[in-house]
């Protein structure tokens, strides 16, 4: 399918509006007909775009997190009066990819954030930040720490 070369201002308030939901552009170029690198160049090239992307993207941020709570609180089915399992790892796997994307999309704002503060004999704070997981910086800091201490 052939890509228009330009831009209209309606197209630029289709985009807008539908990744203020939390749609996808990949999604709305093939809808639109528009590649997603034209795109970029329009964003790049016109700064009161680029403010109002921005704030379309976090909207959509906010709508897909929502997205994702309601998935998790729908009721399951039951099958024989018990619950479908298959189904329930089913909602897990699309609330877990919705969740993982938006802390890649947005870190300051749906990143997992962990903070550590270690203290040396002097009173020197050491600080830790990490967007990983806290079980994880909690192993690299053991690790860290038990290659410091000397060996008996």
């Amino acid at each position: 399918m052939p890509y228009p070369a330009k831009n209209t201002p309606q197209l630029i308030d289709a985009v807008l509006s539908r990744i203020a939901l939390g749609e996808t552009l990949a999604a709305l170029g093939r809808e639109l007909g528009f590649h997603p690198t034209a795109w970029g160049m329009w964003v790049r090239a016109d700064e009161a775009l680029a403010i109002a992307y921005g704030q379309a993207r976090d909207l959509g941020a906010d709508a897909i997190a929502e997205e994702a709570l309601a998935l998790i609180d729908l009721e399951p089915p039951r099958v024989e009066g018990r619950i479908d399992n298959g189904y329930v790892q089913w909602r897990r796997a699309q609330v877990d990819t919705r969740l993982k994307l938006l802390a890649k999309w947005s870190p300051k704002r749906y990143g997992d954030r962990a903070t550590i503060d270690v203290g040396n004999k002097d009173g020197e704070a050491l600080r830790v930040e990490s967007n990983i997981d806290n079980a994880a910086l909690m192993v690299q800091l053991a690790e860290a720490l038990r290659s410091q201490t000397p060996k008996p």
